[in-house]
């Protein structure tokens, strides 16, 4: 059966443009190829290499690029850049925002992305730029649910980008092709009925091994975008419609609408072809406007009208090469000199030639040698050791200079390689480090602006893919896990969707440096420090401090000092969306609240000592009088006695009752006190609940969504 003149074209298509690309860039393919090359420890000329061998001449290889390398990427693997997305229209708010946030970091997680993102980075520093690609695949083999991948690039040599491309992210792509080996009997089960002729004319380092020819045939994805010309109507009630899709003109009457303006206009659409080098295989259409896949570039110049570009590797072979060199002349020089041979008069050794023979070899605990006298019957000196053959000391120092200047070329110097340098300080230190962090930057920038064109890109697909009401996970900046639902109607009237995620318009804006869990331990350490000058703040937020901790067990400290702090307890009772002035101020009469029951409860112990001291200082004086009075009546006569006793207990008597009297006063005082107290405290509370009350009907999500 002949396939379709439509796919015919759609694969001539793709090979004219598969031709263009290799011829675009091949200059750039072959020379990254051998950067690839150098990097992995291949870095001798060929032809010299080939004359040393046959002189069984070392050829050795001190590979320190791929120690840049690795310092490099490994250091932009530590601060991965990160997607935070805003509303950006009046269809879009702040909660779906992070919902669509947390629901990109789940297909991050969920499609190993930090892998992607380090291949592509690796790539771009060791030869000049690498790949990200987005798909999609079923949740399941029973569900027609679809969720989004960010794949990585393994071989960037198999990806053809439109060569017209010049956006640093390539944005601007019309069109780009991904080659794929496949088994051959793999092939044949996935389309029986399709011919097995494999892709060829591929570029340098996409080339089919030799072995492989006969098991594997080359297949392509081939993405492009198509432009339609149509019109484009603004209707009288604001909304806009293409020509082609305009519903007939009595519908429009009978809605009482009519065409406000037009304009010509272009449809975009986006497809992606599996195709062989005859036939095309399948067709899909993808959601969107651009071609989803992103370059990470690393440096690039003009050249004559062509781009060049290149990674590390390119400017660090020379002095690799220098290295190498003299590195490899001392250890020659150091092999082909001879042993040091023993100086001896003959007949030295008369008895003990094996010994002295293997002298260079064993190690004997002494020599024995033979007393030979000379021609006047004076002893001759014992035999000596010659002084071994020392390295050229110009050798080594070139060998410095070639290891120094492969620091220079990659602006890294030893504080950024690990080892010490002359810096005394840690300021020094960390300035010498930001250096060479600084002479490298532009490849982290590069990949900063390609991870937010692929987070740009998902905004688009998301509204495609994620449009039915379904529970998803999403995933916070710390990390934690949330089962949210999104495209959830509501059971009122109106009929109100929330997390709706396929209408509003969002955008892209990176976060870079350190990621969540070292700006964690980072504000751990400032909060700790700042407890020791503001105890207080521990009675505020004492056990958000403390969650911060990576010690076992501060998540259940935290939540246990969470469950006695009033100010956590109402974070949980508000809504997430309230209004941040409401929720301030409810905290702040929380607060005032809170120091008055304090105030209260100070003031009733202080009444409560001052009482307590009165009544114990009257009994005391009281125990006193007594035993003076028993001491004098024991010295006077009974009627003196009598008398005396009298006019005594009448003075007690008043004594007692003045103190009574001041004891009622204090008491009515205290009561006083309370009251006046209590009274505020229930007005201070009942203004609280007044304002709680009034918030959660201000944070109320159903009042404040738009609506759609």
């Amino acid at each position: 059966m002949a396939a379709p003149a439509k796919a015919i074209g759609v694969v001539a298509e793709a090979r004219a443009r598969l031709k263009l690309a290799k011829d675009a860039d091949g200059g750039n393919r072959e020379a990254a190829l051998e950067d690839l090359k150098f990097a992995s420890g291949d870095q001798w000329p060929a032809e010299i290499e080939m004359a040393r061998k046959l002189d069984r001449r070392p050829c050795l290889t001190i590979n320190k690029v791929d120690t840049f390398i690795r310092s490099t990427v490994n250091n932009m693997r530590q601060q991965r850049p990160r997607i935070q997305v805003h509303p950006v229209s009046d269809g879009s708010d702040e909660q779906t925002a992070k919902v669509i946030q947390g629901l990109i970091k789940h297909i991050e997680v969920n499609s190993n992305a930090d892998h992607a993102y380090d291949t592509a980075a690796d790539f771009q520093v060791r030869m000049g730029w690498g790949y990200i690609r987005l798909a999609t695949r079923y949740v399941d083999d029973k569900s027609f649910d679809q969720e989004i991948y960010i794949d990585a690039v393994k071989n960037p040599f198999t990806v053809y980008l439109d060569p017209s491309s010049t956006a640093p992210d390539g944005s601007d792509a019309q069109w780009a092709i991904i080659t794929e080996r496949m088994k051959i009997a793999t092939f044949k089960q996935h389309w029986p009925k399709a011919k097995v002729v494999s892709i060829g004319q591929l570029g340098n380092g996409d080339d089919l091994a030799e072995w492989a020819n006969n098991e594997e045939i080359v297949v392509a994805d081939y993405y492009r975008i198509t432009e339609t010309p149509d019109r484009l109507h603004m209707l009288s009630d604001g909304t806009t419609h293409f020509e082609s899709d305009m519903p007939p003109v009595d519908v429009l009457e009978f809605a009482g609408l009519t065409i406000a303006a037009t304009r010509p206009s272009i449809r975009r659409s986006v497809k992606v072809s599996k195709i062989t080098a005859v036939e095309e295989l399948e067709v899909k259409d993808l959601p969107g406007k651009h071609i989803p896949v992103v370059p990470v570039y690393g440096a690039e110049l003009l050249d004559n009208g062509k781009t060049i570009r290149y990674g590390m590797t390119r400017q660090l072979k020379d002095p690799q090469r220098m290295y190498n060199f003299w590195r490899t002349s001392e250890t020659e020089i150091v092999a082909l000199a001879p042993k040091a041979p023993w100086l001896m008069a003959e007949g030295q050794d008369e008895g003990r030639e094996q010994e002295w023979n293997n002298a260079n070899s064993k190690n004997y605990s002494s020599l024995k040698y033979k007393v030979v006298e000379g021609a006047n019957g004076e002893p001759l000196p014992p035999p000596m050791r010659q002084q071994p053959q020392a390295i050229p000391a110009a050798s080594v120092q070139a060998a410095m200079g070639a290891s120094e200047d492969m620091k220079a070329v990659a602006g890294m110097f030893d504080p950024a390689l690990g080892a010490e340098g002359n810096e005394t300080s840690g300021t020094m230190v960390q300035q010498r480090q930001q250096q060479s962090d600084m002479s490298n930057f532009h490849f982290y920038d590069n990949l900063t602006r390609s991870v937010r064109w692929v987070g740009k890109l998902i905004l688009e697909w998301i509204p495609t893919y994620y449009d039915t009401q379904r529970v998803l996970r999403i995933i916070g900046e710390d990390s934690k896990p949330e089962m949210v639902t999104i495209n959830e109607r509501s059971d009122d009237a109106v009929g109100k969707v929330l997390n709706d995620v396929t209408t509003g318009l969002y955008d892209v804006v990176m976060e870079t440096g350190p990621g969540y869990q070292t700006k964690r331990q980072e504000e751990f350490a400032f909060f700790t420090e700042m407890l020791k000058v503001m105890p207080h703040l521990g009675e505020v937020a004492g056990d958000l401090i403390v969650r911060m901790s990576d010690n076992p067990g501060a998540g259940e400290i935290a939540d246990r000092m969470a469950a006695v702090n009033p100010l956590s307890q109402m974070d949980k009772d508000l809504p997430k969306d309230i209004d941040p002035k409401v929720k301030a101020m409810l905290m702040q009469l929380q607060g005032q609240l809170q120091q008055a029951q304090k105030k209260v409860q100070q003031l009733s112990m202080e009444k409560q000592a001052h009482v307590f001291g009165v009544q114990a200082k009257g009994q005391v004086d009281m125990q006193r009088d007594v035993q003076e009075h028993r001491l004098g009546m024991e010295r006077m006569s009974a009627e003196e006695r009598h008398e005396t006793h009298r006019l005594t207990l009448k003075e007690l008597g008043e004594d007692e009752r003045t103190r009574m009297e001041i004891a009622a006063r204090l008491q009515e005082r205290r009561m006083q006190d309370q009251t006046s107290m209590a009274e505020t405290l229930v007005d201070a509370r009942t203004n609280l609940e007044i304002a709680h009350k009034q918030a959660l009907q201000r944070g109320n999500p159903d009042s404040n969504r738009t609506t759609r």
